[in-house]
């Protein structure tokens, strides 16, 4: 049989439950709100940096991202200037470098900081420290740099 004085009390019942499980959807585990992080993270990578001309670099290497990045560009701070007679060239591969190959080059920088175009979310940079003779000398290695951030 039907009973017509529940139907209104079933209704509610059904009404709460949704209010109650849209307002816990916010909510963690712990029925908490999440605490936002303070202070930047941070990666140690120790290992030895070469010069161009094969001898080890001295000091460390610090590499910053604060807000840099736009729809379109990608502010990179390579920590120090590459120093008196040197610059970093940047590519998109890890293959070709060289003043005579432009094909994947995005740039070639003696500062410290500088500015690199953004072609997708995910973008890999490659970057290689290079000297001033003629023909310029390159190091072996190379420091990628991979960026994975919404447009």
């Amino acid at each position: 049989m039907f009973d017509a004085d529940r139907r209104p009390m079933g209704r509610l019942f059904y009404w709460l439950l949704a209010v109650v499980t849209i307002a816990g959807c916010g909510l963690t585990a712990s029925g908490a709100a999440p605490v936002p992080q303070s202070g930047l993270a941070s990666t140690t990578v120790a290992d030895t940096i070469y010069m161009a001309d094969g001898s080890a670099a001295q000091g460390n290497l610090i590499i910053t991202w604060p807000a840099f990045v736009t729809s379109t560009t990608v502010q990179v701070d390579a920590g120090m200037s590459p120093g008196n007679g040197y610059a970093i060239e940047v590519r998109t591969h890890d293959y070709g470098f060289g003043a005579a190959n432009d094909r994947n080059l995005l740039g070639r920088f003696s500062t410290r900081t500088f500015t690199l175009p953004r072609l997708g979310r995910t973008q890999n940079y490659f970057l290689r420290l290079y000297d001033g003779s003629t023909p310029p000398r390159y190091s072996r290695y190379s420091a990628a740099l991979h960026l994975d951030y919404p447009l």
